[in-house]
């Protein structure tokens, strides 16, 4: 289970090579992701791999990189099911 607290993680956000560390916190099926400086993201998977921008701006590439990571570092499938961690 994923707790509801936040999680260091370390991100290549952009697919540039520059890798960020960010505070990750789930609250219930979103996860919020907080780059530093104030800038917060906010993105949901739509499952089959596939993630949304919920709040914050990002274009679909960086959503999808930081969902990767995600699945990565919570040791989940390719597919995130949240109905898991209710």
């Amino acid at each position: 289970m994923i707790p509801n607290k936040n999680n260091k993680i370390n991100i290549d956000i952009n697919g540039a090579g520059k890798i960020e560390t960010v505070d990750v916190l789930r609250q219930g099926d979103v996860f919020v992701i907080n780059r530093g400086g104030g800038e917060q993201l906010s993105i949901i998977s739509n499952g089959e791999g596939t993630w949304r921008l919920v709040n914050g701006v990002a274009d679909q590439q960086s959503v999808d990189n930081i969902g990767k990571a995600l699945i990565s570092h919570f040791g989940l499938n390719k597919v995130l099911n949240t109905e898991r961690f209710k």
